[in-house]
């Protein structure tokens, strides 16, 4: 449920690329029943600190939520966490669809549309033929000509990953069940 691509990609849009390993192992120790930040600590190894900053990441994107407790003899608050499955499911769930649709839209986009690039840097300019026209088909940086962009390369790169992000969702969806 949480060694899937599909969730490494949710969990960086939460967490910095660094801090992923270590939002996993905070995540797992959730799932088996840890609730308190520093039991958290002691199995995992991750310092406190980073332990607390990361679950309140996961506050804050809705999988965690936290109940505040005053101890009476020390008066000191101690946190209890839980993991929020449901809406962890539902969240990347959101996060798959939103970028399965963007990148079909595109790939839609490129096999329904010519596009232009510069003859000369095609990172100038990429346009499509609407938009190329509108500057009589020459780049609006260097001045170069326009030509058509292939758009191969791009069309079979969008839809290998179309197939890698079904095929990865369809096992996180079949890890939800176990």
């Amino acid at each position: 449920m949480i060694n899937n691509p599909i969730v490494n990609d949710f969990l960086v849009q939460i967490v910095a690329p660094e801090d992923l390993k270590n939002i996993k192992a905070i995540i797992q120790a959730l799932i088996d029943g840890i609730e308190t930040d520093e039991a958290i600590h002691e199995k995992t190894d991750i310092k406190l600190n980073t332990v607390r900053k990361l679950l309140y990441k996961l506050h804050d994107a809705s999988i965690a939520t936290y109940k505040r407790n005053k101890d009476p003899e020390t008066q000191w608050f101690t946190y209890t966490w839980k993991f929020d499955k449901e809406e962890y499911v539902k969240e990347v769930t959101d996060f798959y669809t939103e970028r399965l649709k963007e990148r079909e839209d595109l790939l839609d986009n490129l096999e329904n549309n010519l596009y232009f690039v510069c003859c000369m840097e095609p990172e100038h300019f990429k346009g499509d033929y609407t938009e190329s026209s509108e500057y009589e088909f020459y780049c609006p940086v260097c001045d170069y000509e326009l030509e058509p962009y292939d758009a191969k390369k791009e069309k079979s790169l969008l839809k290998r990953r179309i197939t890698i992000d079904k095929k990865n969702f369809k096992k996180f969806e079949d890890s939800i069940q176990e």
